[in-house]
């Protein structure tokens, strides 16, 4: 674990902002659990079972909520850095990173953050409206007797509750005239949130606006006595109460905590008993946005603006920044994306079973705003993607080996990579974005992207009114290519998607599906006009990338026998495919080269 030898590359602040658009449709896939030599099931359910997660977690959160983790675990080693160290804690302090032919392995205790146990049991927290954040402080107000109506909440539910006349308290600077109380310990404005996904960041900073004493599943349909929601309303004050409320699957562990809302917007948590330990405690505007994990109990008073938690959590976590950070120590700042693979069982934020986060973009055109955060990540402006790609084990031993929905490793790898362009653009047919579906990050499942690794589908018109899809996850299409600089306007063909079909666009691409719906043509100038022209274009673009392949371990353990010639398995089988993915309009360079 980390002592007090810590040390990183200055944190910079900076505001990330993540860009609001519609709830996006799920794509959901029956069957994605591990393949591999030691394989987990990141397709499960954690709180109820089953395997219909979406597989790939990239989204338009992604690189605020790694920033503000790291920014939390900086500070957190700071904290710790002012305290002695015990010898034998020090003498443990592992710090490696070495090439092993073109891998980067990597056994550093740097990039692990502690586990944070829920310790606001008896405690108080007090948000105060100020400008266009709030300043956050503690609070002696213990849980009010105030258990006036009981609502009649199910597991995952949500009901409505009115605010009466007269009291519209504002919440980020809009007055709201009732709200969402949740059964998942939390309270939303516009929109209720009964959904059944992992009570993570990324549901709370990207969904509706949100105060949350304490986000995690609970089950309030396991009454002892009088425990239930509660909530009581007048003119000047609402308080909803939670009493005695179990955690989902776990009716031993009970939770007493109170959200007081009063007219002038002043939000305060007061909590008594608590038997969880898991949680995330804080409040949100929605839709993305600046944000900040802090430690309730030992960073205030604070003033900030934006989103701001803190995440409970009894499991040791990565930090994404900081496996950045260590690997520029030790090799030059000349890659354009690392892509990090884990040699140990792990469970990605979302269930997720990889993702991408830009670190910067100065691309326009292609849909994403211009940002550069590769300073926080250690490079000096060239480092601009960093993939996750989660448990090795989890992949088969073949590269080349279909294994999820349509994917093999290969198809996974081109998607996330894919990420640092793709696919953000905004076609809009009656306010939605049509050629995107889900997380607004990928390709709708109606769209005719050419078998892209960004998924759509080849989708063939039958001409009677349907369509079949045929082929999927295969290539970087025209478009693509031309959002990665790799084509001009000119050498794109027209594209369609289908409207007012049935289903999901978030859907996962599937083979073989036929579908009704209305043919829509789209043009290469329809995009441009949507987006504005790609800066730089194909004429000056980069065409050649350079790739960082990162095995993390243990802190102080070597690799697994047998992990780091398997990972040069697929690095190597990249390098082929990425050459016919781009219709050899590019080159990717994979070696490493020390600092």
């Amino acid at each position: 674990m980390p002592s007090k030898r810590w040390s990183l590359l200055p944190v910079f602040v900076l505001t990330v902002a993540v860009v609001a658009l519609p709830a996006p449709g799920r794509a959901r896939l029956d069957d994605h659990g591990g393949h591999g030599d030691h394989a987990t099931e990141p397709g499960d359910d954690p709180d109820h079972g089953g395997h219909h997660q979406d597989w790939c977690g990239t989204n338009r959160s992604n690189l605020a909520i790694a920033l503000g983790i790291s920014h939390s675990h900086h500070r957190e080693m700071f904290r710790i850095n002012r305290q002695p160290v015990p010898e034998e804690k020090a003498a443990i302090t592992a710090r490696s990173v070495e090439a092993v032919g073109d891998i980067a392995v990597m056994s550093d205790d740097r990039v692990f953050r502690h586990i944070n146990p829920l310790d606001v049991a008896g405690a108080g927290i007090l948000f105060t409206p100020k400008a266009k954040g709030y300043t956050i402080a503690n609070s002696s107000a213990g849980v009010a007797d105030a258990l006036v109506t009981r609502l009649d909440l199910g597991d995952d539910a949500t009901a409505f509750v009115p605010f009466v006349k007269g009291f519209k308290p504002k919440f980020f600077g809009k007055a709201q005239g009732g709200m969402f109380v949740n059964s998942d310990g939390n309270i939303t404005f516009g929109s209720g949130d009964d959904l059944s996904t992992e009570r993570g960041l990324q549901r709370f900073l990207l969904g509706p606006g949100r105060i949350a004493p304490l986000f995690m599943d609970l089950d309030p349909t396991v009454v002892s006595g009088e425990s239930g929601i509660y909530v009581s309303t007048s003119k000047t004050l609402v308080i909803v109460t939670w009493l005695n409320v179990a955690e989902f699957g776990n009716a031993n562990r009970r939770n007493t905590f109170q959200v007081k809302i009063e007219k002038t917007g002043r939000v305060t948590f007061a909590y008594g008993d608590l038997g969880s330990r898991e949680a995330v405690t804080g409040i949100a505007p929605g839709d993305g946005g600046a944000f900040t994990l802090v430690d309730f109990q030992e960073e205030l008073p604070i003033t900030l603006n934006g989103a701001v938690a803190e995440q409970f959590s009894l499991t040791e976590s990565l930090d994404d920044v900081a496996v950045m950070q260590v690997f520029l120590e030790s090799f030059a700042d000349r890659y354009d994306s690392v892509i990090v693979w884990l040699d140990f069982p792990y469970i990605l934020g979302g269930g997720a079973f990889a993702y991408e986060f830009s670190v910067k973009n100065d691309i326009r055109g292609i849909g994403q705003p211009i940002f550069d955060a590769s300073r926080q990540a250690g490079s000096r402006g060239r480092l601009s993607s960093f993939v996750q790609m989660g448990t090795l084990g989890n992949y088969p031993a073949d590269p080349n080996t279909t294994f999820l929905g349509t994917n093999t490793t290969l198809d996974v790898l081109g998607q996330e990579v894919g990420h640092r362009w793709l696919a953000f653009l905004a076609v809009f047919q009656a306010g939605n974005p049509a050629l995107l579906g889900r997380s607004f990050a990928h390709w709708s499942f109606f769209f005719d992207s050419k078998a892209s690794d960004m998924e759509g589908n080849g989708i063939r018109d039958n001409g009677n009114g349907t369509f079949t899809t045929f082929e999927a996850t295969s290539r970087y299409s025209q478009l693509d290519q031309y959002v990665m600089g790799l084509r001009g306007p000119s050498e794109v063909e027209d594209m369609f998607y289908v409207a007012n079909a049935p289903g999901d666009p978030g859907d996962a691409p599937a083979i073989g599906i036929t579908f009704p719906g209305e043919r829509r043509d789209v043009r290469i100038q329809d995009i441009i006009a949507a987006e504005g022209p790609r800066v730089p274009s194909s004429a000056t673009a980069p065409k050649s990338f350079n790739q960082a392949f990162i095995l993390v371990t243990r802190a102080g353990a070597g690799p697994a026998a047998g992990s780091v010639d398997k990972l040069e398995r697929i690095r190597a089988a990249w390098v082929d495919y990425w050459g016919p993915a781009t219709d050899g309009r590019s080159t990717i360079d994979t070696s490493l080269v020390p600092r």
